[in-house]
């Protein structure tokens, strides 16, 4: 193989323990949108069962039916908005869950005679989706009054992986304004909570649900959470290796020099399977647990690397290379780096291996 991401599958199930423990004993609603974050949606799916997950988080009717259609029969709730065919369709099926975020789309729930599981969204602050704070309750009413299947209230937080004072105060500020609103109704699923809400606001959490999408894979927003294992590892092998003569540009627009007898290799994997082209402003990948600068810019099947003079008469082409994982994006001080990016933007060519 030219490049594939190590899943630990032990690592992924202590994970979702844990935040399980941090969030006092919720139920944990497995957020596998996205593919799983780029890692496989369906067998990440069938492990978090194995811990038991038993509710699923996806961003549209498609993915849901992907799940469904490889035999998880659990209950689905469909995250983001969803046009109005989709809820013919969600009805002829069982255990999929819309969410609702506009008054339109409950009258033709309504007018459609439609007995679909649904959700309401509460726009706490994120401004994105979801009714008014100051709408929640006629919503529910017009629910009740129309016999809609109205199964659970849910917001989202914007700023909590975050932690300064203004992000803690409006993040706090998001969570009384949904407590607000769902202690006044008994509902089967209530949920604020996303991983960072569970990490860095777990005295804080409302309702019986708790989202873990990214938190599952050992971090923390961008940064590792201790508490936390490394889930996935990105590799790939040497496939070049040159000591140049004489002082050489290196890759497209001439962004980076080697000087006269300095050594470099190749990757084959570029930004076509997920190295991110900013990965080349201060990122390293491991060989032998020896940190190797990448050089140039980032190609779409290529990524140079520079050799250190101590391991340069030690590689080989063939040699393992670690090149991505919680512990190196972790380290690496990139202001624009960006773990969901990373994660959602690993390529098909690379692939996937479960130990």
């Amino acid at each position: 193989m030219r490049a594939w991401v190590e899943i630990e599958t032990e690592n992924l199930k202590y994970n979702i323990l844990k935040l399980k423990e941090i969030s006092k004993d919720k139920e944990i609603l497995g957020v596998v949108k996205a593919n799983a974050y780029g890692l496989g949606a369906i067998k990440i799916s069938n492990i978090l069962l194995e811990t038991g997950v038993t509710f699923f988080g996806v961003a549209n009717l498609e993915e849901a039916i992907e799940l469904q259609d490889s035999g998880i029969k659990n209950q689905i709730l469909v995250l983001g908005a969803s046009f109005l065919e989709d809820f013919n369709e969600a009805d002829k099926r069982k255990n999929i869950h819309l969410s609702v975020s506009s008054f339109d789309t409950l009258e033709y729930i309504k007018n459609q005679n439609l007995n679909l599981p649904i959700q309401l969204k509460i726009d706490t602050g994120m401004t994105r989706l979801g009714f008014d704070i100051d709408d929640i309750e006629k919503a529910v009413e017009f629910c009740q009054r129309s016999s809609i299947n109205l199964k659970g209230v849910f917001s989202h937080l914007s700023d909590s992986d975050v932690l300064n004072e203004s992000n803690f105060d409006f993040t706090l500020d998001q969570i009384s304004k949904f407590k607000s609103v769902v202690s006044k109704y008994n509902l089967e699923y209530v949920h604020i909570s996303n991983s960072t809400g569970i990490t860095n606001y777990a005295d804080y959490i409302i309702g019986n649900f708790v989202r873990v999408g990214l938190g599952m894979y050992g971090f923390n927003g961008d940064k590792k959470d201790t508490r936390l294992k490394n889930v996935f590892t990105l590799k790939s092998k040497i496939i070049h290796i040159k000591k140049v003569k004489k002082n050489s540009s290196v890759s497209y627009s001439r962004k980076y020099e080697l000087k006269t007898g300095e050594t470099y290799a190749v990757l084959p994997l570029g930004y076509a399977d997920g190295m991110k082209k900013y990965l080349c402003k201060g990122a390293y990948v491991l060989i032998n647990n020896v940190k190797c600068e990448i050089i140039g810019n980032i190609c779409m099947d290529m990524t140079m690397i520079k050799i250190p003079k101590m391991i340069e008469n030690k590689i080989k082409i063939g040699d393992e290379v670690i090149i991505i994982n919680s512990d190196i994006i972790n380290d690496i001080n990139i202001p624009n780096i960006c773990t969901w990016d990373i994660m959602t933007g690993l390529g098909r060519r690379v692939k996937r291996v479960f130990l």
